[in-house]
């Protein structure tokens, strides 16, 4: 089977330019790879069978989106690039946008990020070129591609995919609330919280690092964020925050978190504290200790 040359056209639907900016440094700059794929950058949509699409969708874009996708021959690939073009992003509730773009063509690679860097969108570009040779050659699209760049490395200080240290959290719901893209969700359950992060909506803000009173949620150098359109909505951080149950009265609680009471209390203090009574308990235990 002879390897099809993948030309690539890029399409912006909305996007603040963020992703397109990366986009010309990944297709120009040679340390990102991309001349490896063979891919050939075209001008006219009618050439191309590698559809690059950045921006959230607005209403105003979908007509030429359109328009576009019906000059194209089949088959061809979608790559999504940005946050917004997966989910919205920030952008999801506003009236102006139609988005996202799934809802109108088969988008068959993700790369997420509030801009992606420009390893990760070399990266979609390449599964892009996997998906759309085995669409040439009437094949089923996978639903796994292994990496095919392993020189991905970002600095320690870079803001890229949250995740969240379990003992840390206490399920208070202040990164939820101050999430812009909604990306965060916290459940009640009936042994505590389950804390999710949907990284296809995150736009890295870094809003739920700053503002989480114990610093259980914090931002990784992790940014491989390039994956199948099938992972879409299980390209999640789950984490479990379990209730303690009383020590004194058997009632289920949640115990205090250790980056919370190092605020309240020096380090000797936390050791002394008994942290396996409930508040009611502890109230009653610290009556008793100072007037009994």
């Amino acid at each position: 089977m002879s390897e099809i040359i993948p030309k690539v056209f890029r399409i912006n639907t909305g996007s603040c330019n963020g992703c397109d900016v990366e986009f010309v440094a990944t297709a120009f700059v040679d340390k990102f790879h991309i001349e490896s794929l063979g891919v050939e950058l075209v001008e006219d949509v009618k050439d191309s069978n590698l559809l690059v699409i950045t921006g959230p969708l607005t209403a105003k874009s979908e007509p030429f989106l359109k328009k576009y996708l019906n000059q194209m021959k089949k088959p061809f690939v979608v790559v999504g690039v940005g946050t917004c073009s997966v989910s919205c992003g920030i952008f999801r509730d506003s009236y102006a946008i139609n988005g996202p773009l799934d809802k109108f063509v088969e988008v068959d690679v993700n790369v997420a990020g509030c801009p992606p860097r420009p390893q990760s969108i070399a990266e979609g570009i390449a599964k892009g070129v996997k998906v759309l040779n085995q669409k040439m050659h009437g094949e089923v699209t996978p639903k796994k591609i292994d990496t095919i760049f392993q020189d991905f490395s970002a600095p320690q200080t870079f803001r890229g995919k949250m995740a969240l240290h379990e003992g840390m959290c206490t399920g208070c719901r202040t990164c939820e609330t101050v999430c812009p893209s909604t990306a965060i969700k916290i459940s009640k359950t009936d042994d505590g919280f389950t804390h999710n992060i949907w990284h296809n909506s995150c736009c890295y803000c870094g809003n739920c690092a700053y503002f989480c009173p114990t610093g259980a949620i914090h931002s990784t150098n992790n940014f491989d964020t390039a994956k199948l359109s099938n992972h879409k909505y299980t390209d999640i951080n789950i984490a479990h925050i379990e209730y303690e149950t009383c020590t004194k009265c058997q009632e289920k609680f949640m115990p205090p978190s250790r980056g919370l009471l190092g605020k309240a209390y020096v380090h000797d203090d936390v050791n002394k504290l008994n942290a396996k009574i409930c508040p009611s308990c502890r109230k009653e235990a610290n009556f008793k200790r100072m007037y009994a």
